[in-house]
């Protein structure tokens, strides 16, 4: 095993040689230089460190901007990867020769053979890289007829030389004869076929969103630098500038994050528009999650220059019912009380004391203030402070100054082993008695239905108290002259005097006219619900009432 991982360790630095052997390292830029540049697509800005490499390379991007955070690649001048630059068959056979851990022995050919001097290779010490490959084997005596070693070597090739560099030629000559799914398998040289098959069964190599693998199609440096990717991701780390941890911590305006792995936890500096990648695609610093598994890679100075999440931490989804008990568009915040579920005799407010028309308590809510009456007793020790109360609206009201009743079956204070917050973003989806909403059209005391992942609510679902009030104002009807029968349901004052009455026909409310005529009633504190009377009105306003036997 540990001359497997040998081998393969080798793959990634002889790779770095065969796609920058034509760029003078003094213009090579490491890590610690990077440049990251980038356009805008849509809200997301493209933070790239090759000014070619841009949102039509988003399928190449990570495997670039990984090899070139751990210094696999560099570029060329000016920031440039030349990604759809081809892959030469030199550059290729060198990477061969490197991976069979051969490259040691180039200096001692002595002499070329003549079958070699007879190729055309730009690069002097090429002559002997390949008189090597031919003396190991890895290129065949009849593979040199008419060779070019500086022409674009094709993907077939590629996966050929990539097999026998793995050691895996005796499983490719074992799979010569099969027949390969891609659409395109004919193009396929038969003395190629098996090495295909291989390169591909390693997940290596892949083909096209057509089924197609283009063998006779040239390489490019963006498609070698995730071939090298995905190489790479089968080993565990063996540099000091790569490690992997769970994320413990990320501090956005420091530029600080904690990790925790088997050494311990250790905080390291980020290296400013270091990328992000989430699911091999650009992501932000805020969208890193505590509890993610994580790959840093270091530069020289130890601090994080590339970050891939491996394994996001396994979210909860739960669901809650209950009352809105607070909606804070600041913290853009939700809270709900879980324990009450009953949403046609709930109400949330503040507790109030009242000794206008004798003593009582009131719940002032956002729908309203409402006088309690029923099981009341202990709420003296929760005057001031919120609670739900759980009872029916009652019709049939009291002189009490404030308007309707609410008939008391329990309260609860609203504590927070009782509350459950969820954090709203711009992907929770709002609906408020089926119509889509936002935060800010939710009030306190509505119902609500809330499915949430790690605290974040995902869906809201909100059922309107103040649409059951509005229905209930709805039912009232309206007379501007005339007489009137019914049943007092309740007299309030609020700016001015106002009685409500309730016969078969409906409900209705009208403010007292203040030349009022009380008839035989001696004053108005001397009406009561369920008193019956008769009204005549003018003008919208009551003159004259008159109680019924």
């Amino acid at each position: 095993m540990k001359k497997k991982t040998a081998r393969l360790t080798a793959v990634l630095l002889v790779m770095l040689m065969a796609l920058t052997m034509a760029v003078p390292s003094a213009f090579a830029k490491g890590p610690e230089g990077k440049n990251f540049k980038g356009s805008i697509q849509g809200k997301t800005q493209w933070k790239i460190g090759f000014t070619d490499v841009d949102e039509t390379l988003d399928w190449a991007r990570m495997a670039i901007d990984r090899m070139f955070a751990k210094g696999i690649f560099t570029g060329y001048p000016g920031d440039f990867f030349k990604p759809r630059n081809n892959l030469t068959r030199l550059e290729a056979i060198v990477i061969s020769l490197r991976i069979m851990g051969w490259e040691d022995e180039v200096d001692k050919i002595r002499p070329v053979p003549a079958s070699v001097k007879k190729l055309q290779v730009s690069w002097a010490k090429g002559y002997y890289y390949m008189a090597l490959a031919v003396q190991k084997g890895l290129v065949k005596p009849e593979e040199l007829k008419d060779f070019n070693p500086n022409a674009p070597a094709k993907r077939y090739e590629v996966a050929k030389y990539v097999v026998r560099a793995l050691g895996k030629e005796d499983e490719a000559l074992e799979h010569m004869k099969e027949k390969l799914a891609f659409k395109d398998a004919g193009a396929i040289p038969k003395d190629a076929v098996g090495y295909v098959y291989v390169v591909t069964d390693l997940g290596l190599m892949q083909g096209d969103d057509r089924g197609r693998f283009k063998p006779q199609d040239p390489i490019t440096r963006a498609e070698m630098a995730v071939l090298v990717n995905r190489l790479d991701g089968t080993l565990e780390p063996e540099g000091k500038n790569q490690l992997i941890g769970t994320v413990e911590d990320v501090d956005i305006d420091a530029l600080i994050i904690t990790i925790k792995n088997d050494f311990g936890e250790k905080t390291y500096d980020i290296k400013e528009n270091a990328p992000v990648y989430i699911e091999g695609k650009y992501r932000d610093l805020e969208d890193l999650n505590e509890g993610a598994r994580v790959e840093l890679v270091l530069n020289g100075e130890g601090d994080v220059v590339f970050i891939q999440v491996l394994e996001e931490k396994e979210l909860i989804t739960v669901s809650a019912e209950g009352f809105v008990t607070d909606v804070d568009e600041d913290d853009e915040t939700i809270s709900i009380f879980t324990y009450l579920k009953d949403a046609e005799k709930g109400f949330v407010g503040i507790l109030e004391e009242n000794d206008i028309e004798g003593s009582h308590y009131e719940l002032s809510t956002e729908q309203g203030t409402f006088v309690l009456i029923g099981e009341t007793d202990g709420l003296e020790d929760y005057v001031g402070e919120k609670l739900v109360v759980k009872g029916a609206l009652k019709r049939d009201s009291s002189i009490y100054i404030r308007g309707d009743l609410i008939e008391v079956e329990d309260f609860f204070p609203v504590k927070t082993t009782n509350v459950v917050t969820f954090r709203v973003n711009e992907d929770t989806e709002i609906t408020v008695d089926g119509k889509t909403a936002e935060l800010s059209d939710i009030e306190p005391g509505d119902m609500a239905e809330v499915k949430a992942r790690d605290g974040e609510a995902l869906e809201i679902k909100v059922y309107s108290f103040q649409d059951r009030i509005r229905d209930r104002e709805r039912e009232r009807k309206e007379i501007k002259d005339g007489k009137l029968k019914g049943e007092v349901v309740s007299l309030t004052l609020r700016t001015q005097w106002e009685i409500t009455v309730e016969n078969e026909d409906g409900i209705y409310t009208f403010v007292l006219d203040s030349n009022l005529d009380l008839n035989e009633i001696d004053k108005i504190s001397d009406i009561k619900a369920g008193m019956k009377v008769e009204l005549r009105i003018k003008n919208g306003k009551v003159t004259e009432i008159k109680a019924e036997e």
